[in-house]
């Protein structure tokens, strides 16, 4: 009798154990966690060989082409499918043409992985280009969505490893413009020459990042760290945009 009773306990125990797995493993963006925490160095290279035949990845791809958006339950739920999207879509794109040195290879256009290579969604077929404009930044008017968004380049903001979550995007926001900003290989400040070397796509966005006549810097300066955003504020100084390194953010 104890016998058939421990083996009851065991059969519900681990059944249990079983659901819970399944559950969070259907969860997308337990998928989705998966996937970048196995392929994703901490500095944000990728080891695209190894993703190219992960199934998980291509399961949430499919999850990403069948989900209608409008049925999400927030904004902030659907401001985090779409950063999601853009970033699982990148890596998707790569893996389409790979071995590839930079995603500027692909295409015969300037810029063509971006504006004309297309990705399924469940209101049909969509380009990079025009997920990040229609989808996040006329939507949601976000400027640091561009801290989260990862073009597989290496001079753009790192790629985490871990999705972007409705219930943590104020903190997964602070802690990528946090990053990104004070990444010397991205932006700098020489004080002796009291000039500010800036990424360029504080360039390319300048205006998603500034308002009411507000000077880049001083935006740049909320997350800069003390000593040199007390420089900024404090010193006049010139502004001069980095060449952007195109090179694909991969693993050596």
């Amino acid at each position: 009798m104890k016998f058939f009773t421990f083996m009851l306990v065991l059969m519900i125990t681990y059944g249990a154990a079983t659901t819970v797995n399944a559950s969070g493993n259907d969860n997308p963006d337990s998928v989705f966690d998966g996937v970048l925490k196995r392929y994703v160095s901490k500095d944000g290279l990728v080891n695209y060989k190894e993703l190219k035949d992960d199934k998980e990845f291509n399961r949430y791809i499919e999850y990403l082409s069948t989900t209608d958006t409008d049925k999400l339950s927030s904004n902030d739920h659907r401001l985090a499918f779409w950063i999601n999207a853009y970033n699982a879509f990148v890596l998707k794109g790569v893996l389409d043409e790979y071995p590839i040195k930079s995603v500027l290879d692909v295409g015969w256009l300037p810029h063509s992985f971006f504006i004309r290579k297309t990705f399924k969604t469940q209101r049909g077929n969509i380009t990079l280009r025009e997920l990040e404009n229609k989808k996040l930044k006329e939507v949601f008017q976000e400027p640091r969505v561009h801290f989260a968004i990862n073009c597989a380049s290496m001079s753009c903001p790192k790629l985490l490893t871990e999705s972007y979550k409705a219930g943590k995007l104020k903190e997964q926001f602070e802690t990528q413009a946090i990053s990104f900003i004070n990444d010397k290989s991205k932006n700098y400040l020489d004080k002796e020459n009291r000039i500010f070397y800036l990424s360029s796509i504080f360039k390319w966005y300048k205006d998603d990042f500034i308002q009411n006549g507000e000077k880049i810097e001083a935006y740049i300066a909320r997350y800069l760290n003390p000593d040199d955003a007390e420089f900024i504020r404090n010193n006049k100084v010139t502004i001069k945009y980095l060449d952007y390194n195109w090179g694909l953010n991969e693993q050596k």
